[in-house]
């Protein structure tokens, strides 16, 4: 019966990408866009089977668990259902907001997603499998997003835009997955587009601005951190736009003053001590990389300015280079280590055969800075490979499709 359930809800699915304006408008063929899918589909049920087959404990099922539950909620309590995702069962009520632990607003993350199955389970039967053919409908929606911003900045590389966006190896495995990923990646595509279209066609619209806050608010109650980095990145995107004169120049100077804000603003507010939190999660993942395989050694990271910028070589290394593909370990760092060799051959190809008349677009350079500081983030504060492998995931394409779009091939081929 779940199998026969499957085939109708992805035929059904199928036929609904192939009728949806947003999906028509990508410029992408119908055959094309149903392939793409049903790729990422493909990975959601093999990152579901690999974690119930090689791993225990492992978040995506704990949240098809959690949604189960609520989906009987729903018929014994429904009262109870519809209150608890705004009930906060904490000594501090609503209060620590930045907070991983006691804290309504880090539940919130795990229950909205449990929430989020539990609905899916009304039609699914609770099956597992269905719920991620669901799950990867609504992320589709993100990917297509990023892929029609990045396909007007590269008209003329449209199978390189394809590769960037839909197919690198970590990005479509972690996000085609049941977890926080792929819902963060909907919100930043929905921003991306939706800002893209604000800031560069003009389209000033109240459906554009709510778009874009409710991708925003998305973010924010999955990963508040995301929230962050992402709000200098989009402030110097829309200073930038303004001219494409000096688009550098305008980005450092945002970013400056940003960094001097996240350093000095707990002199304004004690309570916003931002290199504290950041500092406080690198503790709280040591703590769980002491039960890791993947485990390593990172430097202690202190609240202020001169151990961030100590930490900061080896962050970039980590959350850029590693694993290395020299590390001994299982198949899975094999295939890890593989795929960032080939980002860091592609990079030297770029530097050796970089197509010098391409623009200088405000967009490349939000990626490029909002990547970099998530990157940084990561190598601050997460000691685990596998855990580093799946966090810079959802932001690969903003660095990939600037370096595959601009590598003159023609002239490496010939």
């Amino acid at each position: 019966m779940s199998y026969f359930l499957f085939i109708v809800y992805f035929i059904i699915i199928c036929w609904f990408i192939t009728r949806i304006r947003f999906f028509r408008a990508s410029g992408l063929d119908n055959k094309i866009l149903l392939i793409l899918f049903t790729i990422k589909v493909i990975a959601g049920i093999i990152n579901g089977w690999i974690n119930s087959h090689y791993y225990t404990g492992t978040d995506n099922w704990a949240f098809h668990n959690e949604g189960i539950d609520e989906y009987h909620l729903l018929f014994s309590q429904p009262k109870e259902y519809f209150l608890n995702l705004f009930t906060s069962y904490h000594n501090h009520s609503y209060g620590r907001l930045m907070d991983t632990t006691d804290s309504f607003w880090n539940d919130l993350r795990t229950n909205m997603i449990a929430k989020l199955l539990s609905i899916f389970d009304i039609i699914s039967n609770c099956n597992f499998y269905i719920n991620t053919l669901f799950y990867n409908f609504l992320v589709f929606f993100g990917v297509v997003s990023l892929y029609r911003v990045f396909k007007e900045i590269f008209p003329f590389t449209k199978n390189a835009v394809i590769i960037s966006v839909f197919l690198l190896p970590s990005f479509i495995y972690f996000t085609s997955g049941i977890h926080r990923d792929g819902l963060i990646l909907l919100g930043i595509g929905i921003v991306c587009f939706n800002m893209f279209r604000i800031v560069r066609h003009q389209e000033i619209t109240f459906k554009k601005i709510l778009y874009t806050v409710l991708g925003l608010l998305l973010v924010f109650l999955l990963r508040n951190f995301v929230f962050i980095t992402l709000c200098p990145a989009l402030i110097a995107w829309v200073v930038a736009e303004k001219s494409n004169r000096n688009v550098l120049l305008r980005f450092c100077v945002v970013y400056t003053i940003f960094a001097l804000l996240f350093f000095s603003i707990k002199y304004m507010h004690p309570k916003l001590n931002l290199p504290e939190y950041v500092s406080e999660r690198q503790l709280e993942f040591i703590k769980l990389s002491e039960n890791s395989p993947s485990g390593i050694n990172i430097n202690p990271l202190f609240p202020n300015f001169r151990s961030f910028l100590n930490n900061t070589p080896q962050a970039l290394n980590h959350s850029l280079m590693r694993p290395y593909i020299t590390e001994k370990s299982s198949w899975v760092y094999f295939i890890s280590a593989a795929e960032i060799l080939a980002y860091e051959i592609l990079f030297l190809l770029f530097l050796l055969q970089y197509k010098k008349n391409q623009s200088n677009d405000p967009f490349i350079y939000f990626g490029l800075f909002f990547t970099l500081s998530m990157f940084l983030i990561i190598g601050y504060t997460i000691p685990i490979i596998g855990a580093i492998v799946r966090y810079r995931s959802i932001y690969l394409p903003f660095l990939i499709a600037p370096l595959l779009c601009q590598v003159n091939f023609k002239k490496i081929i010939f």
